[in-house]
Parts: C-alpha cells; structure tokens; sequence
C-alpha cells in the first residue's frame, strides 16, 4: 500500500507538470483503468454466458482504448483549464492589496503596517525615527482649473520625484488624496531636515501638460522620535501633521 507521504509526493509532482504532461498522464491512466475494468466485465460476462471468442475480446479491448483516448483529453484540458483560473481567481484575492492604484506606491493601509512594524523596532532598539508629511497644495485648484485627470498626472509625477531621493529602506506612501507620508528608520531629525530641502527641489518642477506649464508645490513637515517613554506612531504622525 502507498503511503501518505509517497501520495503526496507523486500529487506534487503531478501538480507541477505543465497541462500537456497532465493530460498525457490522465490519459493513459484513464486507458489503463478503462481496459481493466472492461476486461474484468467481459470475463465475468464470458463467465455466465461462455463467450469463448479473440475477437470478443479484442474488441472490448479496442473500445476501452479508443474511447478514452479521444475523451479523456478533452474532458482533462477543460478540468485543468479550469482548475488554474480558480487557482489565479483565489490568489487574487487572497493577496492583499498593498499599493496606491494611481502612484503605485504603498497605500495608507500598508504604509501604517509597516511604519508600525518600524517603530516598534526602533523603540526596541532605541534608536530615533523620523516622519515626513508632504502635501500638494494646488492639487484642488489644479483639478477645478483643469480638472482630474491633469491633476492625476501631477501627483504621479510628484510621488516619481520623491522616490528617485530617498532610500530603499525608507517606507513612501500616500496617506491622503493630496498628502504623502515618509517613514525614515534609522534618521536623526537633523539629516531629514535637510532630506527635504532635497525632496522640495525634486519636486517642485514645472510639468508641462498640453503645451501648459503647471508649477507643483508642496508643504512639507517632519518629526523626530528619540525619546520612546509613552510614545506611539500616532506621536510621530501628529507631531509633523501640526507643521503642515
């Protein structure tokens, strides 16, 4: 008898197989079966009525073979065709969503997660983290002047430009419609400072949109956490959200 574990190996293994290989496999096990329950049938058959005959039996065995091998190929393609869009459905939908759909950088949802996850890090570690609120200004005025969709294109251009001056390891994300949060692990006030000087440069640019020049601008606000007695990540937050 199989055990367990040899089942769930031969399983994986199938599993793992592209669809053409499944199919073959299903196909000729599908014809092994098929002949061997029909033998069984026509013995027992042969048995009561003594049907004594080769090509009785030969064409038992013949049927058992062709009518699996045009049917089963087709009847598994449709199974395993099937079974993959399930599969790709389920991921789908299990997988959290975790970026802006607009800016493709992380929604608030996870910039929160994971800002969380730093700070508690750094508060164990006792080591300072720091937070960044950018804010686009116009973008109201822009979206009533020349209406949403410009005003897309500008906070696309914006988040771009303020990704190309941080750092792989600090955490950017949009927060709100018009407001962007930076979480940086690891950065003394001191040096953020002067990181937004950085940023204001690299994003306040004239973008150029239908032969019009529209000129970003943005508020900028920053915080420090040194000192962790009784502090949360909302301390973070609310203390530079004040600044803006």
């Amino acid at each position: 008898m199989l055990s367990m574990k040899t089942i769930t190996n031969i399983y994986n293994t199938f599993t793992s197989t592209n669809k053409f290989n499944k199919i073959f496999v299903l196909t000729f096990f599908t014809i092994l079966a098929s002949l061997i329950l029909v033998m069984f049938i026509m013995l027992i058959v042969d048995s009561i009525f003594n049907f004594e005959s080769f090509g009785y039996y030969g064409i038992g065995a013949l049927l058992s073979i062709i009518i699996p091998s045009i049917t089963t190929p087709i009847i598994a393609y449709n199974i395993i065709i099937f079974t993959n869009k399930i599969e790709k459905a389920g991921k789908h939908i299990s997988t959290p969503v975790q970026h802006d759909n607009l800016t493709k950088i992380y929604n608030k949802r996870h910039t929160l997660e994971l800002a969380n996850y730093e700070f508690a890090l750094s508060k164990r570690l006792s080591i300072p983290i720091s937070a960044i609120f950018i804010q686009y200004k116009d973008l109201k005025k822009i979206n009533k002047t020349y209406g949403e969709e410009i005003g897309d294109i500008l906070l696309v251009e914006l988040s771009r430009s303020i990704s190309y001056t941080i750092r792989n390891t600090d955490i950017f994300g949009r927060y709100d419609k018009d407001k962007f949060l930076l979480i940086f692990p690891n950065l003394e006030l001191s040096i953020v400072q002067k990181l937004t000087e950085k940023i204001r440069n690299a994003a306040e640019q004239v973008i150029h949109i239908n032969d019009t020049g529209i000129k970003i601008n943005i508020s900028i606000a920053c915080s420090e956490i040194n000192d962790y007695q009784g502090a949360t990540l909302q301390t973070l937050l609310d203390k530079a959200q004040r600044q803006l």
